[in-house]
């Protein structure tokens, strides 16, 4: 697992790491790696257009992307615009990537639990993953915001490779809802208090973030000024250095993969189904791609200095705390919890736990949302309300990847279902030929248990 430092502070918007600047031999260790995030302010991207159809209950809104509409539930508050009124929607017809998965393994000791997986996720998507316990599920929705660090692999989550430990994994997963099986709400807040803990932390957060930003300015620019230039120049021949070391280490791994593949067998274990290969083979092919990863990352890392601008700060800690609190009390009045507000979760039910955990994530506006079997741990009596509020959140355009072991309520939501075993992703498509059609012996077998 990643190490975070106690106390760090995590930013959405601002990416500033306070570092020296040191010349040497014409090379330059520049203050702009920790501030060319922060060169330019963050666009506020116009929200979608909902516009009225002749069905009373039906919005007709305009993907921001490729701009097709869809259609959409008629309701007085958007989760989607929980936090900002501007937030970007999608159809998840555009084909607008957001996640992409690249070769991404996950070995636990001699078991490859996820077995060299490649796959992407398309914004306003409804991906539903489905299998038989063991076969790397939930492991694989970890990985999607590093929860579980892959083996190898890389995944670029809004065009971040997230699997590298150089990036601020905290600050990507702000933009990543997560609800577990178990609603991990902390029981000596208030629910309200819950709801706010994040958004108001991270607000706070990111202006001192960018007041730190600011002052550094001035430094920035002058240390641009006597060596920018010659910093430039030296980047450039170093990032050919590391584009013919990659094709170099391609060259290598692609018959190292094929006489890999050769060796594939299975393993039983406690009644599961591993995959599993050659050790020596495995072994060398790890050593390889993370030779190749590393290389990659030092082309990604290779930012060219530039000079920067202030930036205006448009609001305060006191303005902060009051839009997170008329924000917490709009969640809590959508899903028929206002008189909840200042109670714990322990007076709560299963599912009213849930579903507080459900705006909790939805409080911090996040560009997609995982949800990893959220009606595993509650009675059946209480699965409805919750797979309900999902459903609502599905509708308004977010993103969602979602475990589950509800056939039904898959088949309802999703846009795309994902069949797992052994590790892999042996088949997918959309709902009607998922279920209607399926072609894997395996999916075939699973789905005759289960419907």
């Amino acid at each position: 697992m990643r190490k975070v430092t106690n106390g760090q502070e995590e930013f959405a918007d601002f990416n500033l790491t306070e570092q020296t600047s040191v010349a040497k031999d014409g090379e330059l260790c520049d203050l702009q790696a920790g501030v060319a995030d922060c060169d330019e302010e963050s666009p506020s991207d116009s929200a979608a257009s909902a516009k009225k159809s002749d069905k009373a209950d039906t919005n007709v809104s305009e993907c921001e992307s490729c701009g097709e509409t869809y259609a959409d539930e008629d309701t007085d508050f958007s989760f989607r615009t929980a936090v900002s009124e501007n937030a970007e929607e999608s159809c998840g017809a555009c084909g607008t990537e957001l996640i992409r998965i690249r070769n991404m393994t996950k070995k636990f000791g001699d078991l490859l639990v996820l077995d060299d997986i490649s796959e992407t996720i398309y914004e306003g998507e409804k991906v539903v993953v489905i299998g038989p316990s063991g076969s790397g599920k939930s492991t694989f929705l970890h990985c999607l915001n590093c929860l579980e660090d892959p083996t190898a692999g890389n995944i670029f989550f809004d065009g971040v490779d997230i699997a590298d430990f150089k990036v601020n994994i905290n600050e990507q997963r702000q933009k990543m809802g997560m609800v577990f099986q178990h609603f991990n709400l902390f029981d000596n807040m208030t629910v309200k208090k819950n709801i706010m803990l994040a958004p108001v932390h991270i607000g706070i957060s990111n202006l001192r973030k960018l007041k730190r930003r600011n002052a550094l300015v001035p430094l920035n620019n002058f240390i641009y000024k006597f060596f920018g230039e010659s910093h430039n120049r030296a980047l450039e021949k170093k990032v050919k250095l590391y584009k013919n070391k990659v094709d170099k280490l391609k060259s290598e791994l692609e018959p190292l993969l094929l006489e890999w593949e050769s060796t594939k067998g299975i393993k039983e274990v406690a009644g599961k189904s591993f995959a599993v290969y050659d050790k020596k083979l495995t072994a060398k092919k790890l050593r390889l791609t993370d030779r190749l990863e590393k290389t990659e990352r030092k082309i990604d890392h290779a930012a060219p200095m530039s000079t920067l601008e202030k930036l205006p700060v448009e609001t305060s800690a006191k303005r902060i705390k009051q839009e997170v609190s008329a924000l917490a009390d709009r969640l809590l009045a959508r899903i028929g919890l206002s008189d909840k507000a200042d109670v714990y979760p322990s007076n709560l039910s299963g599912g009213q736990k849930q579903r507080v955990a459900i705006v909790r994530a939805l409080a911090m506006n996040p560009k997609v949302m995982l949800f990893d079997e959220p009606t595993s741990a509650l009675d059946p009596e209480m699965v409805g309300e919750v797979l309900d509020l999902i459903k609502q959140v599905a509708n308004e355009g977010m993103t969602m990847v979602i475990v589950t072991h509800e056939m039904a309520f898959a088949r309802e939501v999703g846009t795309r279902i994902l069949f797992m075993a052994q590790g892999k992703i042996l088949e997918q498509g959309t709902p009607d030929e998922f279920f209607d059609s399926p072609k894997h012996p395996r999916l075939k077998e699973f789905l005759k248990k289960v419907l």
